[in-house]
């Protein structure tokens, strides 16, 4: 189990899927919702390779009203599914589909936020969801996708008016801005 870290769920416990994923560590989710300053208050997002929804759950307990939860694991959807009925949080859906199949179908109002963290073993997944998002026109204009992953990945920034690096120990996180 790991705990919310902050807002109207802070030290709820969650539930995390057995196998197959890894959640982010408390310090990196609380630095990438604190990297996005006070845009996360009423923030439309996305949590794609959701895992145990933590980081979406996170911003909907720091103000966000609404998160789209995606998991190709049904049973991580399903915990996810499982932590907001126990947190009684309804502004969320929860589609246990690939995020291509999700992205491509996707036609309901862009992201402000979106948090892409798939396993660190699917590379090539994090510049081929960038690109849906833009191709989609899924982003915001003036909004954020925060990528979580350890070691390299290659990621075409040109597009983004603002690129931001962290680095927690072995973990990095990329934000990027769709500011034009």
């Amino acid at each position: 189990m790991i705990k919310v870290i902050g807002g109207k769920y802070r030290s709820r416990n969650l539930l995390t899927p057995e196998e197959g994923t890894l959640p982010s560590k408390n310090m990196v989710r609380g630095a990438m919702i604190s990297a996005l300053g006070p845009s996360i208050v009423g923030a439309h997002c996305l949590d794609l390779f959701a895992g145990s929804g933590a980081l979406g759950i996170e911003a909907l307990s720091r103000g966000a009203s609404f998160c789209h939860f995606v998991d190709v694991n049904r049973k991580a959807a399903e915990i996810v599914r499982k932590n907001l009925e126990t947190l009684k949080e309804t502004n969320a859906s929860v589609a246990s589909v690939s995020y291509e199949a999700f992205l491509s179908s996707y036609h309901e109002k862009p992201f402000d936020v979106v948090f892409l963290d798939p396993p660190y073993a699917m590379k090539s997944s994090y510049q081929e969801a960038v690109d849906l998002l833009l191709e989609k026109g899924l982003l915001q204009k003036d909004g954020a996708i925060l990528l979580e992953y350890e070691g390299e990945i290659e990621i075409d920034t040109s597009r983004f008016g603002f690129v931001r690096d962290y680095r927690y120990g072995k973990t990095k996180v990329k934000l990027l801005r769709n500011i034009v």
